[in-house]
């Protein structure tokens, strides 16, 4: 996720009675500031925005792992696929019949 916003510190006038070239340079450097720190707390209010990122890289790596997996399954022997097949059916048949019941 994103940074914690960290105030960045003014910078300190070297001397008492600034050119208007420094004072100009200050000027912008502040609104440069500024303008970090007002995007940072945007991109931290965003929560819809936030949310939905998230939700694409959670969902990223359920494909990855999903594709991993079928590369494990498909080299396994036919023997072993048709054992697990079985399995998956007596789960699901057990499971249709406790639903039934209770």
């Amino acid at each position: 996720m994103s940074s914690p916003i960290e105030p960045v510190p003014a910078p300190a006038v070297e001397n008492s009675n600034p050119t208007v070239e420094e004072l100009e340079a200050d000027r912008a450097a502040t609104r440069a500031r500024l303008a970090a720190s007002v995007e940072a707390l945007a991109a931290k209010a965003d929560v819809k925005g936030r949310a939905k990122q998230q939700a694409e890289e959670t969902g990223d790596q359920i494909k990855v792992k999903a594709q991993e997996l079928l590369a494990r399954v498909q080299q396994l022997p036919p023997a072993a696929l048709a054992g697990i097949a079985a399995g998956v059916g007596v789960v699901l048949v057990l499971a249709i019949r406790s639903s039934r019941r209770g």
